[in-house]
């Protein structure tokens, strides 16, 4: 069979350079096409918690070119998922009441769900662009791996992309993970023909890509300093050929400058275009909402009033503002949760284990055999090395500033440094398959390594938020991790379903995200763990499930505790725990709480996403 594969890629490789690729994308399009938007009787994903903030602001970009929601994250993939929204005639939030009082959240749920649009349309549009974009980063990557290792090589690390479960998740949604490694993957790209090749035209193009990346996500500064690293590891490896390490080093340096200051350039330039439309007493009242009336950030927030004179100024002074909101963001910390292990700021271990939890099994084999390969027969070729620095830069800075950081919120925070994984992979195929001739225990290794992803992928249909590999039972996946690693808001729709099918009249529903739980499920009945017992049916997120237990315990209210030795009746999508409590069972085994309850709260209270306040409330106690 291999004869036969290797006899036919000789013969036929121009069209298997161009008929393969698009094969494996298709498939990998259409896989997360139907994953989003239903089929075959199952259906997509709901609105996930980041989207009903992305869709309204990216809508508006376009249409309005008014850039006063979602002002934190840069501009370009949320634009890129308002276009067709445009096109397609769907009604924007302008005329509601959120819309002046600078509330995206509720701009979102208006667009979406109040405005006469259908929230399926809505989602439809807004998601294919997204789509597509992780259908070029593909094309990108398949294109680069070729470049470095040739046909073959780059089909296999094409492969592994497109079956890469986290990839197909977040590749469906209004979010900034894919196009973050969009930026990433063109900015080393384009880097390296400039330093290595240096002319006006790279340096040009490598700025720009620079820019595309700063305008993808803030993430991306960390590209300065992987950029700076690379042209030091540049200057050292040429050392001998230019005498000097500083005559080296400044050759690549100057090159470097002049990107960075392209890049600026271009991303002031496009923030121009997004600020136009924004009224100046917006732009003011922006400043106060995200810095607040403390007078501890007076200082700064007059700093950030000064650039208000002009749309030229607004436009830098915006993007500066969204830098700083982003650092305070990841300084500030949030809830996490994993293996029972409960932080409202930071745990140091949780991205290396949850790296192993979520990631598939082939590619932490192929991976960790990828370093050890690299660290016993370390390449003498300088194009090798340089290839590898390359390759494992942004890897090991982007996981340095993870681990640092208290933004643990999800392992997708890791997807910029996927594709770089994969091409590090993709140089330990490349050697294994010009170390050896013919059929070897490697090759077939490799080969049935890719063909278990594939199956194992394909097995998780649609619920690719949820995946987690092998090595967590699936109805155990709750226990492990939460957040937008498990739950993010995706199953109301499947949920739905399952109400429907099992002819539920009446169900208790404590959900966490941003649809809206009656736009679906019209009944149901908004319930929260600090009520305490109940019977009937219950349908409880995730994070909810878990988070409860450490609101609970710190402010002596119920927690979801007592259903911890009850095995719920179904788990939809892997997000949301559906129990059915029989009232006699109850009777006969009273709920139990491990810590004394102090505070009874009433069902008919009307307060709503209590946990959620709560949380935040002990957050910011607990800053000092």
């Amino acid at each position: 069979m291999f004869v036969r594969i290797k006899n036919f890629f000789s013969k036929r490789e121009k069209a298997v350079s161009v008929i393969a690729p698009v094969f494996i994308l298709s498939i990998m399009f259409l896989i997360a096409f139907f994953s989003s938007n239903g089929a075959f009787g199952i259906p997509g994903d709901s609105g996930t918690c980041d989207e009903i903030m992305h869709i309204p602001a990216g809508y508006t970009y376009i249409k309005d070119l008014d850039f006063r929601l979602n002002p934190e994250h840069p501009p370009l993939a949320k634009a890129l998922s308002g276009v067709f929204m445009v096109l397609a005639g769907i009604a924007g939030p302008e005329n509601d009441d959120s819309w002046n009082s600078i509330d995206q959240l509720k701009a979102g749920k208006y667009m979406i769900y109040k405005d006469g649009n259908s929230a399926e349309e809505v989602f439809f549009w807004a998601r294919l662009p997204m789509m597509l974009l992780m259908i070029g980063l593909g094309i990108f990557l398949y294109k680069w791996a070729v470049r470095i290792y040739g046909l073959k090589i780059g089909l296999v690390v094409l492969t592994l992309f497109a079956f890469y479960p986290d990839i197909i998740a977040h590749g469906r949604l209004v979010t900034t993970d894919i196009a973050a490694a969009f930026g990433y993957v063109i900015t080393i790209y384009y880097f390296d023909k400039a330093i290595t090749e240096i002319t006006w035209k790279n340096i040009i193009f490598a700025g720009m890509a620079f820019a595309v990346a700063q305008l993808c996500k803030m993430s991306a500064l960390l590209l300065f300093g992987i950029l700076f690293l690379l042209v030091v590891v540049k200057a050292v490896m040429d050392k001998e050929e230019n005498k000097k390490l500083s005559t080296s080093f400044w050759i690549y340096f100057k090159p470097y400058l002049w990107i960075c200051l392209i890049s600026f350039v271009f991303v002031w330039m496009v923030y121009i275009l997004f600020i136009w439309g924004t009224p100046v007493e917006i732009e003011h009242r922006l400043i106060e909402n995200i810095l607040s009336d403390d007078p501890r950030t007076l200082t700064i927030r007059n700093f950030f009033h000064m650039f208000e004179g002009s749309r030229i100024t607004m436009a830098l002074g915006h993007y500066l503002l969204g830098v700083a909101f982003t650092i305070g963001r990841v300084i500030l910390g949030n809830f996490i949760f994993i293996l029972g292990h409960f932080s409202m700021k930071t745990i140091s271990w949780y991205f290396p284990v949850a790296w192993l939890l979520k990631t598939p099994i082939t590619i932490i084999i192929l991976f960790l055999s990828s370093i050890g390969y690299i660290i016993i027969r370390f390449p003498k070729e300088k194009k090798d090395r340089w290839t590898i620095a390359l390759i494992v830069m942004p890897i090991a800075v982007y996981w340095a500033f993870a681990l640092i950081g208290s933004l643990n919120i999800g392992i997708r925070h890791l997807i910029p440094t996927v594709p770089f994984v994969l091409l590090l992979i993709g140089f330990f195929c490349k050697k294994i398959y010009e170390d050896s001739r013919g059929i070897t225990a490697p090759k077939i290794t490799v080969f049935v390594l890719m063909g278990y992803l594939i199956i194992s992928t394909v097995s998780y249909y649609p619920n690719f938020i949820a995946y987690f590999n092998e090595a967590t039972p699936r109805d155990a996946r709750y226990t492990r991790l939460v957040d937008s690693s498990l739950d993010w808001g995706q199953d109301l729709l499947r949920l739905k379903k399952y109400v429907e099918d099992n002819n539920i009249k009446n169900i208790k529903l404590d959900y966490f995200g941003t649809s809206e739980p009656n736009y679906h499920i019209p009944d149901a009945q908004t319930w929260d763990s600090e009520y305490g017992p109940t019977t009937g049916w219950l349908a409880i997120s995730a994070l909810y499930y878990q988070a409860s237990k450490l609101r609970g315990e710190l402010y002596g209210k119920w927690s979801y505790h007592w259903l911890d030795s009850r095995k719920p009746a179904a788990i939809i999508g892997g997000s949301i725990l559906v129990f059915d409590i029989d009232k006699d069972e109850l009777t006969k085994n009273p709920a139990q709480s491990p810590y004394k309850i102090t505070n009874v709260v009433e069902t008919n209270r009307g307060r709503k996403d209590s946990l959620f306040w709560d949380l935040l409330e002990y957050f910011f106690k607990h800053l000092k």
